[in-house]
């Protein structure tokens, strides 16, 4: 390496979401040097329960960014859904856990990590800029990465669209017999998700095919004009892979929201999944005692949550076995899945996977 070697951080955070903005916010105010890597948050519009809604009030974030509570329905099965929830977008909930990660101490990259070498005692991540950080502990927060356990393959495809008058404030899951999909409405504002197989149909044609067999949406996008390029992201729930402790440095290194256990879709817990696993990662970095037995705690913990999740995802799913292929296979792979060896059950983690029964309720 040429040049002087970059200054070092404590802990180096990968992935300026939810989770790692609150990780890094947490971890700063607790005195510890952290910098934080991340690149800008893709556009959307996320519902956010009762518990997401708490847990971000706990984390200094402004109840003005929020709108709602709104209504929630749809059809589920033979069911009628009924609820409610908040509505956030996705790019001001991000920039604002970031300027919360930033006024506690952070620094912040807004870059992304193109090589990670470990380097003893240090991790070195290589930005894209050309400049390098590192730090002792890496926490990886960049979403679902490398894992050791995935549900069935899921794309959520998004798009915004204007519509031609007001509507009222409100949100709707529905059911096709290739996918479902939610949408969430407000003044002129509709942002719609489908989420399906990649080989289901063509995703380009995904909203024509929903909204033929789904007569409400056919009616909330009859005026409405798309609003820039749909977009497409994974969706596929996963277990992640935090490394084996024959690994070198593997102690040093920490998973944390989506790249430690992301949910299916349909659980609409993604932001309260986030930001408590964030909170408990930041307490066992803080507690110190033994960390090899706090970190293999936690991924026994999200095991058993990934477990649990897709026990729920597969009577779920299973309900709309009739409605086609899609269904049918999707609950056999979540039933599986949820087959598989148990892990030793953690009670302060039990209320964390109630998310897929409770985003029904």
């Amino acid at each position: 390496m040429t040049g002087s070697a970059p200054a070092a951080s404590e802990v180096l955070v990968l992935g300026a979401g939810l989770a790692g903005c609150t990780l890094a916010r947490r971890l700063c105010a607790a005195g510890a040097r952290v910098a934080l890597v991340g690149t800008a948050t893709r556009v959307g519009i996320e519902g956010v329960s009762v518990r997401a809604r708490a847990l971000l009030a706990e984390e200094g974030i402004d109840g003005a960014l929020l709108g709602g509570p709104v209504r929630r329905e749809g059809h589920w099965g033979s069911r009628s859904i009924e609820g409610q929830e908040w509505l956030v977008r996705r790019a001001d909930l991000a920039l604002a856990l970031r300027a919360r990660a930033q006024a506690a101490g952070a620094t912040l990259h807004i870059d992304a990590a193109v090589r990670l070498e470990r380097d003893p005692p240090f991790w070195r991540a290589t930005l894209r800029s050309g400049a390098t950080v590192r730090a002792p502990i890496l926490i990886e927060a960049r979403g679902r990465g490398r894992s050791q356990a995935r549900g069935p393959a899921l794309l959520a495809l998004g798009r915004s669209y204007r519509l031609a008058q007001d509507a009222a404030a409100q949100t709707r899951v529905e059911v096709a017999d290739f996918g479902w999909c939610w949408w969430a409405q407000a003044g002129r504002s509709l942002w719609l998700q489908i989420i399906a197989a990649p080989r289901a149909r063509h995703p380009r044609g995904w909203v024509e095919a929903a909204a033929a067999q789904i007569p409400a949406l056919a009616q909330a996008l009859e005026a409405a004009q798309a609003a820039g390029e749909p977009l497409a992201c994974a969706a596929q729930a996963r277990l992640g892979d935090p490394g084996g402790e024959e690994e070198a440095g593997a102690m040093a290194r920490w998973c944390t929201g989506d790249a430690a256990v992301a949910l299916d879709p349909l659980s609409g817990q993604g932001i309260y999944q986030a930001l408590l696993d964030a909170r408990r990662v930041a307490g066992a970095l803080l507690a110190g005692g033994d960390r090899v037995r706090a970190r293999r705690r936690l991924a026994e913990q999200h095991a058993e949550e990934f477990r649990r999740c897709a026990r729920h995802a597969a009577e779920f799913y299973r309900e709309n076995a009739a409605r086609g292929a899609f269904w049918e296979s999707s609950a056999g792979v979540y039933e599986g899945l949820a087959r598989a060896p148990r892990s030793r059950p953690l009670a302060d983690g039990e209320r964390a996977m109630r998310g897929v029964a409770g985003s029904m309720n």
